[in-house]
């Protein structure tokens, strides 16, 4: 190899470093925790989108990109807590707020992870639709994560793609909406 090979190869790594460092530096920046929230509308009565939403091993049916989900209740809590595998990896979650057939708040569970927070699900019955509203209180500890959180995958693609699998589930194709958020508690 030569020499002029060795300063390109050395000015590309240069370049890489510098990159993440700013990356880094921006993510620094930003606050750890988010708030963000969408709604859409679902062509079925409020009792029955609840009850899909809520029969998380029926999940993997209707929802792209999950592979399997396993549902057990935890011995500390009493809690129902479901492990999902999807294309992005497993994340386990408990249900911590259950009130049939309008709301449901999930929260991630485990030590060590990049990101946490809870999913608040809010169902309002509108004659024979379902009007869904889900409020991601997130947080996203890594800076280089939160950047790409922030700035390349926006906090509501999660939701989106939720909100447009349950949507095809019940053959209607959604319009998604900013919503005002929905309060954990």
């Amino acid at each position: 190899m030569g020499t002029r090979m060795l300063k390109v190869i050395a000015a590309v790594v240069v370049v890489i470093v510098a990159i993440i460092g700013v990356v880094a530096l921006l993510g620094s920046r930003l606050p750890v925790g988010h708030v963000a929230s969408r709604s859409a509308t679902i062509d079925a009565p409020v009792d029955v989108v609840f009850h899909t939403m809520t029969d998380f091993m029926s999940a993997p049916s209707w929802r792209s990109g999950l592979k399997s989900v396993v549902v057990s209740t935890d011995s500390a809590t009493g809690r129902q807590r479901i492990i999902e595998d999807a294309k992005t990896g497993k994340t386990t979650m408990e249900v911590e707020q259950l009130v049939p057939p309008t709301r449901f708040v999930t929260r991630i569970v485990g030590e060590g992870l990049p990101y946490g927070g809870a999913w608040v699900h809010a169902l309002e019955a509108q004659a024979n639709s379902t009007k869904v509203t889900i409020t991601e209180h997130g947080e996203v500890y890594n800076p280089i994560f939160r950047f790409i959180s922030k700035y390349v995958m926006g906090h509501t693609g999660t939701m989106d793609a939720y909100l447009t699998d349950l949507g095809r589930k019940f053959g209607t194709q959604v319009t998604l909406i900013d919503a005002a958020p929905v309060p954990v508690k």
